[in-house]
């Protein structure tokens, strides 16, 4: 979900509605890829832990659109057909923001489909826990534990697409566990600028390839 603050510079827009069209797009996008394809997962970076050396202004700007899109799902979750998650370290929020959170995760629905927003996440941290954790498991002889499990990314499948937009091609520690075999799509496109249509144009390429695994 990169470019939002250069799509604001942009379009002369402050930097509070130019995240909030940012995560307006979100919700569109995943809507979008749910209803038209057999996606069950769709996962955003929507902060990383690098972020959060990021001016306070500009994180106290990012908490107060977080705070709006929470209560703007909370009061359209039964008109959603998919299920909101958030993985990351939450302990720079305020109570009022962990609290909403909770609220969106525990409205489920029946549908076992899921948005996964990662805010303060790490890649490197993902598996540097997980590796210690599966250290103190493997200590205990009795104990057994799959080192996936371990990952915050637990029970959830590794990403088949990755797409970034903001004309960067790196990965800036999302998921790189999990990305061995990910499709990488890049764009120039500001995130707040991605549409539908760039949407079936990675989708078409990526419906293309011959995935192999290595094989």
């Amino acid at each position: 979900m990169d470019g939002n603050h250069r799509w604001s510079k942009k379009n002369s827009i402050n930097k509070y509605n130019g995240y909030k069209r940012g995560a307006q797009t979100l919700i569109s996008l995943t809507k979008y890829i749910f209803k038209h394809t057999n996606t069950q997962y769709v996962s955003a970076f929507a902060l990383s832990k690098n972020n959060l050396n990021r001016s306070k202004n500009l994180i106290t700007t990012l908490k107060k659109v977080l705070l709006h899109f929470l209560n703007n799902e909370i009061k359209e979750k039964k008109n959603s057909n998919f299920n909101i998650r958030f993985i990351g370290d939450k302990s720079f929020l305020n109570s009022e923001i962990k609290d909403k959170i909770n609220i969106l995760e525990n409205l489920k629905t029946k549908s076992k489909k899921f948005l996964i927003i990662y805010i303060n996440y790490s890649g490197k941290d993902d598996i540097k826990q997980a590796a210690y954790n599966y250290h103190i498991n493997l200590s205990n002889k009795n104990s057994h534990v799959d080192f996936e499990d371990l990952l915050l990314t637990k029970n959830i499948p590794d990403p088949d697409i990755l797409i970034r937009t903001g004309g960067y091609s790196r990965l800036s520690n999302f998921l790189i566990y999990q990305c061995t075999f990910t499709e990488l799509f890049f764009t120039k496109k500001l995130w707040p600028d991605l549409k539908n249509n760039d949407l079936n144009n990675f989708l078409n390429k990526y419906y293309l390839l011959e995935r192999k695994f290595g094989l």
